[in-house]
């Protein structure tokens, strides 16, 4: 069934200017930020609209940490950890290489890593960046799909005699999954990504993305939440009693970033950072540096991203890619057939629930969305971008490639887990379909 949208159901104001909103001005959103009949309240949310390729209106309400002196407001500079958003902006990176003449999508990435990577079951496919990028390469996630800091190297995931290999579930094993043919959301082709980047570029990987990606964008985002500035670091939130569970009756609780951050996976005190990263060899564990989901950033950033994307790789001045590589990126890659056999719809969640139909054509690190199948008759044929979920934080950045409108959100937390909301006309979480529902009813 189609919903009504937000604006009719909760009467929300007129959004205002960017230039003359106040960074917490009521805006009418603040009624879905206290939580509704059909969404959960949220700690905290940055929307920011791109119209026409330009960057327009920028909100950000509820708070970005919880200190002894109560709760910081969250601002629109604010970074939090986006989730899955950041592969969006990893694959940026890749293209740079490929750009660069040091990569070839098509190429056998064992040739790049140093070492043989081959699904044990299909061991006559290559496997290849641009299956990595489109989650077509038989590499499965397993129960983890990083390790911390000095306990491993990235190539033990897929090693039997390792600890990390877990029977020989990184990989797919049944017919017709082989390399190239079957569509399976996972993490660990973004380990083996960031690896990539660094034995190429010669440069650590979260270093390699704040130089060539982030900054030439005019970005202060990254991927090492210690060199946000503390001021700016938002948290990731819940209600409830301890991480990873909610409670809806319980205090908001910090997920990630709440405290002092870890510079990366498994960073512990300064003499043990130091000395890691002294020692750190250059494509061994990309992982603890989280390519996967990762990067601080803040809506304002995210927009900046899809700005660039709709003007053919240029924002600011400044070309980031050429507009056939940004032309690539968002071409299918993969869609999923009339059988729905070639692929699983569902994301990271299980077959057969909700979220079925949530995926069902993908680029390269892009999502790609017909609306009219989500419930959205009266939205663009087709969106593109990037989804993200993680301890808490819902996230997106999407855009209309043909009239270069879009919208950046980001939910710092919920205070109940959003899939016990009433369910929606997409296999959106309803809070996420709302906020889509109120940004397609604006018309400036």
């Amino acid at each position: 069934m189609v919903r009504t949208g937000l604006s009719a159901v909760f009467g929300f104001a007129a959004m205002l200017s960017t230039a003359a909103l106040a960074e917490h001005e009521p805006t009418g959103l603040e009624t879905l930020l206290k939580g509704t009949d059909l969404t959960p309240a949220l700690s905290g949310l940055q929307i920011s609209l791109l119209k026409n390729g330009k960057a327009t209106k920028s909100y950000a309400l509820g708070f970005a940490q919880i200190t002894a002196a109560g709760k910081e407001p969250l601002r629109r500079d604010h970074k939090t950890r986006i989730a899955s958003i950041s592969k969006l902006v990893v694959a940026l990176g890749i293209m740079q290489l490929v750009e660069a003449g040091k990569l070839d999508l098509d190429g056998d990435v064992s040739d790049y890593l140093g070492w043989e990577l081959r699904n044990p079951a299909f061991p006559e496919f290559p496997i290849t960046t641009r299956q990595l990028l489109a989650h077509t390469s038989s590499i499965r996630d397993g129960s983890a799909y990083f390790m911390a800091a000095g306990t491993g190297e990235l190539r033990d995931f897929f090693k039997e005699e390792s600890p990390y290999w877990e029977k020989g579930d990184h990989f797919a094993r049944s017919p017709g999954q082989e390399p190239g043919r079957f569509f399976t959301y996972a993490n660990l082709n973004f380990g083996l990504l960031g690896a990539i980047i660094e034995l190429l570029s010669e440069e650590r990987f979260d270093q390699y993305m704040a130089k060539n990606v982030l900054e030439p964008m005019g970005l202060s985002a990254g991927f090492d939440p210690c060199k946000i500035p503390p001021g700016q670091r938002a948290a990731a939130f819940r209600k409830g009693e301890e991480a990873g569970n909610w409670s809806e009756g319980s205090d908001w609780l910090a997920q990630v970033d709440g405290a002092e951050p870890k510079c990366f996976y498994g960073a512990g005190d300064a003499t043990f950072n130091d000395a890691f990263l002294a020692d750190y060899a250059l494509g061994s564990n990309a992982t603890i540096y989280s390519p996967q989901g990762g990067l601080r950033a803040s809506a304002d950033d995210l927009v900046v991203v899809l700005e660039m994307l709709v003007n053919g790789g240029v924002v600011k001045g400044q070309r980031i890619l050429s507009p056939e590589s940004v032309e690539t990126m968002l071409a299918p890659q993969w869609t999923l057939n009339a059988e729905k056999s070639n692929g699983l719809s569902a994301g990271e969640a299980e077959p057969g629930g909700p979220t079925d139909g949530l995926m069902t054509s993908y680029g390269l690190s892009v999502h790609r969305i017909n609306m009219s199948d989500w419930g959205f008759p009266d939205g663009p044929e087709l969106l593109v971008g990037h989804l993200g979920e993680a301890y808490g934080v819902l996230s997106h950045a999407l855009i209309n490639p043909e009239t270069g409108d879009g919208i950046a959100t980001i939910i710092t937390g919920t205070a109940r887990d959003p899939a016990d909301s009433p369910p929606g006309s997409s296999p959106l979480y309803r809070v996420e379909e709302e906020i889509l529902r109120w940004w397609l009813e604006q018309k400036d």
